[in-house]
């Protein structure tokens, strides 16, 4: 039998009633891995495993008002997953699934049901990823059950003294975040180590944030972090205030950041902390002393791991292939089901075509296909109208 088929044996004794134990569920899990993994190695255009990561749009809401997010000037309705779909969720992608993130736009914690979700999480064995503001994580019993399930944690935080972030992440509190997160810790640290997933950090960088970064990693050092992620601001609204924040806007401007990442490098080094720290500016043409105004050359290309690992579920049973600004569905599971659009023709189109000198569609400028090492062009929105 091939292993999709068995999967959907799978699903079928699900959807009777049947949930496999925890030890075949574990199997399944692994044998999906290897079977992904080696459709991956040989760009095959049809895959005999379905996602080993899902993200389910359970909802786009959040309870912030942050002034360089889309989500502080109103995005229309409030999507939350149909209650079939995400049934369907359950019966076909979490006995493979790994991993699984709750929502692509907006705050996990406001889930609908969400203590209902994270018992269907424990049942099937899968492991929660979230990006969260942290703002909701309250309560030992609350910690406690997340710490359990979590696979790995990031959560964001902009600036690394009160005044900084109270100002950028409008309703919330810095004191009261870092207590959440370090409520979270102690029961973290409660369990055995080998089942304590790891705590990482997001920051954005602009003119606000800059002078603190290096405090920023202390903190994360102190909040036990393993890894931070350190991002440029991108312009995603059209307001003049997230502009004037940017750090591309100036020469000068792009000198202070790049000394400063210099810093924080070495400073991330003695503390042994992972970070990600974006490249510095460049400022000089090749060969004068010059400001450059073309962009530094582009980085080796990366592999794309989409296209066979990690699956975005839409709210009404959209599939969407990555996270990349933009991207176009390649299915809808009305009328469907996962194992049919996993290897329909666009998947199979994308995945013949990513690696070659003609990738389809987006994945023409993915940042993964053709990555470059230039730290500017972060403005993103037509100033005449809001996207």
């Amino acid at each position: 039998m091939a292993f999709l088929d068995q999967l959907r044996e799978v699903t079928e004794r699900v959807r009777r009633g049947a949930l496999p134990s925890r030890d075949e569920l574990l199997a399944l899990k692994r044998e999906n891995r290897r079977h992904a993994l080696a459709a991956e190695a040989r760009d095959a255009e049809t895959c005999d495993s379905l996602p080993t990561w899902i993200n389910t749009t359970n909802s786009t809401v959040c309870n912030l008002s942050c002034g360089f997010c889309p989500q502080a000037y109103g995005k229309g309705v409030d999507w939350r997953m149909e209650e079939p779909i995400y049934r369907k969720v359950l019966e076909e992608l979490y006995p493979a699934a790994e991993i699984v993130q709750l929502s692509a736009f907006g705050e996990p914690m406001m889930t609908p049901r969400l203590a209902e979700k994270f018992d269907d999480m424990e049942r099937f064995g899968v492991k929660l990823e979230m990006v969260t503001n942290a703002t909701l994580m309250k309560g030992d019993a609350l910690l406690q059950r997340m710490a359990s399930i979590m696979g790995l944690l990031t959560v964001s935080i902009d600036g690394a003294t009160k005044r900084t972030y109270d100002s950028l992440r409008v309703g919330a509190d810095f004191d009261e975040v870092l207590g959440n997160l370090r409520a979270y810790n102690r029961a973290r640290h409660a369990l055995p180590k080998e089942q304590r997933a790891p705590l990482h950090l997001n920051t954005i960088l602009m003119k606000r944030t800059l002078p603190e970064l290096v405090a920023f990693l202390r903190l994360a050092k102190e909040l036990d972090a393993e890894h931070v992620t350190v991002m440029h601001l991108v312009r995603m609204v059209a307001e003049e205030s997230v502009k004037d924040e940017m750090l591309d806007a100036s020469t000068d401007w792009k000198r202070r950041t790049n000394d400063v990442l210099a810093e924080a490098a070495a400073v991330a080094r003695q503390l042994g902390l992972s970070v990600n720290l974006p490249p510095p500016f460049a400022l000089t043409a090749a060969g004068s002393g010059d400001v450059a105004t073309g962009k530094s050359p582009a980085a080796p290309p990366m592999r794309c791991w989409f296209l066979w690992q990690r699956m975005y579920v839409g709210p009404f049973g959209e599939i969407v292939p990555c996270c990349l600004a933009g991207i176009h569905k390649n299915g809808n599971v009305k009328g469907s089901d996962y194992f049919t659009e996993w290897n329909n023709a666009l998947y199979r189109e994308m995945r013949r075509r990513v690696h070659s000198d003609d990738p389809y569609g987006a994945c023409k400028t993915c940042y993964l296909v053709n990555r470059s090492t230039d730290g500017g062009d972060f403005d993103k929105v037509d100033t005449d109208a809001r996207t």
